[in-house]
């Protein structure tokens, strides 16, 4: 209770007075709605989406690997579920499957009224994550399109099956399934896939009335409590884009009139908002981003097949967002793990390990006919079912940006043959008044070189049920960045909140080829600035300057850099040596009177750790340097990409 009341505290001074008398109005609602009962009857054809069923049945077998769909049959079958780093216990067809937590393996309530389980503040059944994610439906997208390019009846079987079972389990509004818009949104596009995939013949009367049904019952909730205010970041986007493509692809529902004018409205709206005009997602997640993206992509085809194009304008937004995603890409098509990332997608993937966003800037290229913005490599993908992406990759960029609004500069060079990708954030902690999905990572850098990620962020591990860890994850000890009194540089209040942001601002930059330089500082440590430099100092080389602005006092001060585990770390007397398996790739000195150690998988203090996906996370060296710092002293750090004799 006393977390509880902490949370709702939180929240309620990110609130404006406008939401605060929004949230007392939706819950008036909500109490009103707890006795809503649906029909189970809905007449007319179930919605597909155009020619999505033929440009599936046209892909090329490398794009579309069967062993990968026959596995999720497999599973699927003896219910043994596998995502998110857990693996479900098998349960077989048992209907309880659709509320069971693989990891308490208690079942969360089935009949409960939705908003009357507080999935935020229990743990007694677990992380609602993990039920939410088997409930999108999202394994029924590879099945299904299995079933049809092979017409296996059993595979098509199988997918009728699960829906009806999903259907008989979750009667609307009654389970924790039913509490989350973005959770319904993401279901809405799975059943709409499945659909298009069988095709709507393969659905006898009475389970396509239930399913129709089910559908209508979708949008009609999501309609009646979309997310605003503080709320209104990517999962106003999926509402929205749900609806429009329900009310598209289904113009005979109840509803459906409005619901396609808000989608399409809300669309082209949040789309200004949540992607910078320089292309860089406002969430501060370049796989947020993509996940926006996905969704606005989806509506555009939508629109485009019914003859309701989607303004210029949009399209313009879609392209800009493009640009900057191809320029955080490496050469691999690796990207900088920048805030938080819990592996949502819409359409579902097809060969995992996946480079999500390489994905989606392949299926973005191919929207807007610009396949210059193509990735490195060719992805397969159920996102080829929409577009039709041509084969080749697109061209890397090269040199040095800056892209002012969302506060990212970007090095993109070779340096004796060795290809470096530098990232340095001096852009706000997220969106909106809760900023979500951020990190407190200002002035943070991340550092790729030849395609392998060397200077990471330690990524995500855990949403609701992370305590601790979700801080430590979402903490600047966790990033490549500087410590002032061992305080984090954004405050953390909750799992999706904050109680003081830093702001942070670009001072000066020179984006000249061999002399680049940016200079930025921030203001989230109380009495003083933190400002830091990042300069080119010859080929190969970068220097990593730090001061302590506008105190009277010296500050104890850690400036910590996390190693991507594959990587191995030596010490040098002034600092580390970075090695893979081969040959040394990064240097990285400190000059001054610092002391430097490694931290590796630490607990108390929880220091030294990386997550490769969410729900998982193994040790990892975090490389510091430590000391005191007066007001017009520096930490200098210097990094030296290996290369023939230079270390």
């Amino acid at each position: 209770m006393a977390g509880r009341l902490r949370w709702y505290a939180h929240r309620l001074a990110a609130m404006s007075i406008a939401e605060v008398f929004h949230r007392i109005f939706e819950q008036g609602r909500r109490r009103r709605s707890a006795g809503q009962t649906w029909s189970w009857r809905e007449d007319g054809e179930l919605p597909v989406f155009p020619g999505l069923r033929d440009r599936l049945l046209a892909l090329p077998p490398e794009d579309f690997p069967e062993d990968l769909a026959e596995r999720l049959l497999e599973a699927g079958r003896k219910g043994t579920y596998a995502c998110l780093g857990r693996t479900w216990p098998p349960c077989g067809e048992d209907p309880r499957r659709w509320h069971l937590d693989p990891v308490t393996v208690q079942h969360w309530p089935s009949d409960a009224y939705c908003f009357d389980i507080p999935f935020r503040h229990t743990d007694e059944f677990g992380d609602v994550k993990y039920v939410w994610e088997i409930n999108r439906l999202q394994h029924l997208q590879v099945i299904a399109a299995l079933a049809a390019r092979r017409g296996d009846r059993d595979a098509a079987a199988f997918c009728r099956r699960e829906i009806a079972s999903w259907i008989a389990a979750n009667p609307p509004f009654r389970g924790v399934n039913w509490a989350s818009g973005i959770e319904l949104a993401l279901r809405v596009v799975s059943l709409l896939v499945v659909v298009s995939f069988l095709g709507p013949d393969a659905f006898p009367d009475e389970e396509r009335q239930r399913l129709k049904a089910t559908l209508a019952a979708h949008g009609y909730w999501i309609h009646r409590f979309p997310s605003r205010f503080s709320s209104a970041n990517n999962h106003l986007v999926a509402e929205a884009g749900a609806l429009y493509l329900l009310a598209t692809l289904s113009p005979d529902l109840p509803g459906a009139a409005a619901w396609r004018s808000y989608g399409r409205t809300t669309l082209i709206e949040e789309i200004g908002r949540q992607i910078h005009a320089d292309g860089v997602g406002a969430e501060q997640s370049p796989t947020y981003a993509a996940f926006s993206l996905e969704w606005w992509l989806l509506a555009m085809a939508a629109g485009d097949a019914v003859g309701e194009p989607f303004p210029k304008e949009y399209r313009q937004r879609i392209q800009n967002a493009g640009l900057f995603l191809s320029w955080i890409l490496d050469d691999a098509d690796h990207h900088p793990r920048i805030g938080d990332d819990d592996e949502g997608r819409v359409i579902a993937a097809m060969a995992p390990p996946q480079n999500y966003v390489a994905t989606i800037l392949d299926a973005l290229a191919a929207a807007i006919n610009r396949p210059e913005l193509k990735p490195r490599q060719r992805h397969p993908h159920l996102w080829r079912t929409v577009f039709s992406v041509a084969a080749g990759g697109g061209s890397s960029p090269e040199g040095v940006a800056t892209f002012a609004a969302g506060g990212y500069s970007i090095v993109r060079e070779s340096v004796d043959g060795r290809r470096l990708l530098l990232v340095f954030d001096h852009g706000p902690l997220g969106y909106l008044a809760i900023a979500a999905h951020g990190h407190a990572d200002a002035l943070g850098v991340w550092l790729h070189v030849d395609g392998q990620p060397v200077l990471v962020d330690a990524g995500t591990f855990l949403y609701h049920s992370g305590g601790r860890w979700r801080d430590h994850f979402r903490g600047t000890a966790a990033h490549n960045t500087l410590l002032v009194g061992g305080a984090d540089s954004s405050r953390i209040s909750g799992p999706f909140n904050w109680s003081r942001k830093a702001r942070a601002a670009l001072l000066t930059s020179d984006t000249s080829p061999g002399r680049w330089h940016f200079e930025a500082e921030h203001d989230g440590y109380p009495g003083v600035r933190h400002r830091r430099r990042v300069a080119c100092e010859g080929e190969g080389t970068v220097a990593i300057v730090d001061q302590v602005c506008g105190g009277k006092e010296t500050c104890g001060v850690e400036a910590g850099f996390l190693v991507h585990p594959d990587l191995a770390v030596e010490p040098l007397q002034d600092g580390f040596l970075i090695r893979s398996a081969r040959d040394p790739v990064l240097s990285i000195r400190h000059e001054g009177g610092m002391e430097a150690r490694l931290e590796r998988g630490l607990e108390s203090p929880i220091r030294g750790w990386y997550s490769p996906e969410f729900g998982t996370r193994q040790p990892a060296a975090r490389l510091v340097f430590t000391g005191r710092l007066a007001p017009q002293e520096a930490l200098r750090v210097v990094l030296r990409v290996a290369s023939g004799d230079r270390i």
